[in-house]
């Protein structure tokens, strides 16, 4: 059995079995050791393999769960660990979290991790969580930590993903690092306009500028995932527009009206059947990047860096007959490989904002701005061209007050 499926077997059998008597004593076996169960993997210079997890429960709970395999595959620890004895309800959502965990790891450290691969951390009951799993099968190493975070109705999700393959000096790091803001949460609460569609498409629209077209399908997933995990739950709140001083019924017409415009198709291109990729998302920060590196060469090697970020804001005019809502969102990519002898380059820049004006209540114009650029050339090739495309536009629409 596979040092990676010993983990995952472990995980399910604990996720089958009664977990009582959990209140800060080890329900299987004992720590041996005093040294840190953590195992030092920036290096790659660890061995065998193992699981450390924290997990805080809505209840209050804190569960803490280590795994130790060594070299041989045998297993040197297993402790699972809470704040207080476990009611029922938390030893069902435990048992849950770690099926899917269970799943999710094997996946992925298969390089068969989907889009769902991090749905362990969107199970109802489950708050904060910090992962690190590690697998040493001799000549591949792998390491993955996943941090999930919540602060109000914000978010963070962190993850790294790293291969280390000794019998050809390959070495790959993975990792992304994504908040949302909680100011726009109760909208989406009350509208369940959210759909984050759009950043799905971008980041596979940029996986498929790579080289590796089997690589950037995983990276594709492994991504979208981490999107999925962060949006997957709102909070409901005041509005904004509350806390400015407009009534209930005054922020719910504005937040509606505003709302539809942003998630429905824009005007201009209803001929076309295409969407004006702007909704009711909270605002956010984005961060991907991925790089191949391989020992004593530098074929087959890359690196990629990805940001995206969105910024929203809402006001009234001072005789409240006006209000406005903006919403500006900034995508940036940077890509290079190795070619034979050449570097081959790769940059892509993509803002695009909307300002909504609304007149007693209705709407009554909205502008529509998108500037995109896409540069790439292939260095210390002389006979290549440096290739620009532009794509830029500015719109302006007018309606009656509805």
């Amino acid at each position: 059995m596979a040092i990676h499926n010993q983990v995952s077997s472990l995980l399910s059998q604990l996720a089958k079995q009664p977990m009582t008597d959990t209140a800060r004593k080890p329900i299987i076996a004992p720590i041996n050791s005093d040294e840190p169960v953590r195992a030092a993997v920036s290096q790659n210079s660890f061995s065998g393999s193992g699981l450390n997890l924290e997990l805080s429960l809505s209840s209050g709970q804190e569960v803490e769960l280590s795994i130790q395999i060594n070299q041989a595959g045998g297993l040197s620890q297993l402790e699972l660990v809470s704040d207080s004895e476990l009611s029922i309800t938390d030893q069902k959502k435990l048992s849950e979290f770690l099926k899917q965990l269970s799943s999710a790891v094997t996946d992925l450290f298969k390089g068969e991790g989907g889009a769902d691969t991090f749905s362990f951390a969107n199970q109802n009951g489950i708050e904060d969580i910090e992962l690190n799993v590690y697998q040493d099968n001799g000549n591949e190493k792998q390491t993955l930590t996943f941090d999930k975070e919540g602060r109000g109705s914000g978010r963070k999700v962190e993850a790294s993903w790293r291969e280390y393959d000794r019998a050809n000096g390959v070495e790959e790091h993975h990792d992304f690092s994504l908040t949302k803001q909680a100011k726009r949460d109760d909208q989406t609460a009350i509208y369940g306009a959210t759909s984050y569609q759009w950043l799905l498409d971008q980041v596979d629209t940029a996986m498929s500028a790579l080289d590796d077209k089997s690589q950037g399908e995983v990276l594709t997933n492994f991504f979208n995932s981490g999107i999925r995990a962060l949006f997957s739950t709102v909070n409901s709140g005041s509005t904004l527009l509350q806390e400015l001083g407009a009534s209930g019924q005054q922020a719910k017409e504005f937040i509606g009206r505003s709302i539809q415009v942003l998630a429905s198709e824009h005007l201009a291109k209803k001929t076309t059947n295409e969407q004006k990729q702007m909704n009711a998302l909270p605002d956010f920060n984005m961060s991907f990047s991925s790089q191949r590196q391989t020992l004593g060469s530098t074929q087959n090697e890359y690196q990629l860096d990805m940001s995206i970020s969105q910024n929203s804001d809402q006001a009234l005019s001072e005789d409240k007959d006006k209000s406005y809502q903006s919403q500006n969102r900034r995508l940036r990519m940077d890509y290079q490989s190795a070619r034979q002898q050449a570097v081959y380059e790769y940059t892509w820049t993509r803002d695009e904002s909307l300002r909504n004006v609304f007149e007693k209540g209705g709407l009554a114009s909205t502008h529509y701005r998108i500037e995109e650029r896409i540069q790439s050339q292939l260095l210390g090739d002389p006979s290549a061209d440096e290739a620009i495309e532009y794509k830029n536009r500015d719109d302006n629409y007018f309606r009656k007050n509805i």
